[in-house]
């Protein structure tokens, strides 16, 4: 893991830089990994990448792994990173794919530049502002957002396990911290827990992700903060055939009612709900993600 751990980077026009990884070759997609999570993510696409064939381009947001901190305020504040990041790397157009938390951030650039972007797939996403009685199914996510000082000291613990179980997976889920994400977990999720080289990638990536300690802390921390404001998007750009949204309909973690609130907002979205998956339904249908980003590309 050493070669991905050391990152690309990418300078920004603020003397920031953006950290990135690349897995495969092919039509270019950039991934908005989850919130609490790192580039590392695109890690769990080497199969679509491969198979696609796409080129993944996973970037760690400010403050994630080794992507330099600034305050977040918006959704949109990360699109003039991500615009920087496909100039350098030569992308006039490419797809955008985003999980989870990162799916409400891969659809803020979608709709602010959509002559960029020739497909999108939000997946297990939330619609805003995030139902705090129903997120992560966790307390800890509900005092991140109702309770930020609360949320900050329980997720520089969370950080804490995390660094000190040096990627040692079983080790982290035995800490109190790590049952309490497995009991946020459906029933269909905990069964793909069970791949270990999976959740190893996965619980690496979320490692990563306070690489650079109290940033990553922050980051988490603020993106909950944006997640719980309205939307400020304008939608009405999104055109037609542009958007897919896919959710499970089990997920405990993000609840499939905020798919049907997106795609209220943006008509022209396609759905898919797929019956009795979970939170991981993306990495459970790699082969259909393949197809829907390839043909549409």
């Amino acid at each position: 893991m050493a070669n991905w751990l050391s990152a690309q980077t990418c300078p920004l026009p603020d003397g920031r830089k953006l950290a990135y990884a690349t897995v495969g070759e092919g039509y270019p997609v950039v991934y908005f990994h989850g919130t609490a999570s790192s580039r590392l993510e695109v890690l769990l696409l080497r199969e679509l990448a491969a198979n696609a064939p796409l080129q993944l381009i996973g970037v760690d947001r400010p403050g994630y792994g080794y992507s330099s901190y600034v305050p977040r305020r918006s959704l949109q504040g990360f699109n003039a990173d991500v615009t920087c990041l496909a100039d350098y790397l030569g992308f006039d157009e490419f797809a955008v794919l985003g999980w989870s938390g990162g799916g409400a951030f891969a659809l803020a650039y979608l709709t602010c530049n959509p002559n960029r972007v020739s497909c999108a797939v939000t997946v297990a996403a939330p619609a805003l502002p995030f139902d705090v009685s129903t997120a992560h199914n966790l307390p800890l996510a509900q005092y991140i957002m109702k309770i930020p000082k609360i949320g900050e000291l329980a997720m520089t613990q969370l950080s804490r396990q995390l660094l000190k179980s040096n990627g040692d997976t079983q080790t982290f889920l035995a800490t109190p911290q790590g049952k309490q994400l497995l009991r946020g977990c459906s029933k269909t999720d905990l069964a793909f827990l069970h791949d270990s080289y999976w959740v190893g990638l996965m619980y690496q990536s979320m490692t990563e992700a306070f690489r650079q300690g109290n940033a990553g802390v922050r980051a988490v921390i603020e993106e909950h903060q944006v997640f719980i404001k309205l939307w400020a998007l304008p939608f009405e750009a999104v055109g037609k055939g542009k958007l897919w949204v896919w959710h499970g309909s089990e997920d405990k973690t993000c609840r499939v009612a905020n798919a049907y609130e997106i795609t209220r907002l943006v008509p022209s979205a396609r759905l898919e709900v797929f019956g009795g998956a979970g939170h991981f339904v993306m990495f459970e249908n790699l082969q259909r993600l393949g197809q829907t980003l390839s043909s549409n590309s």
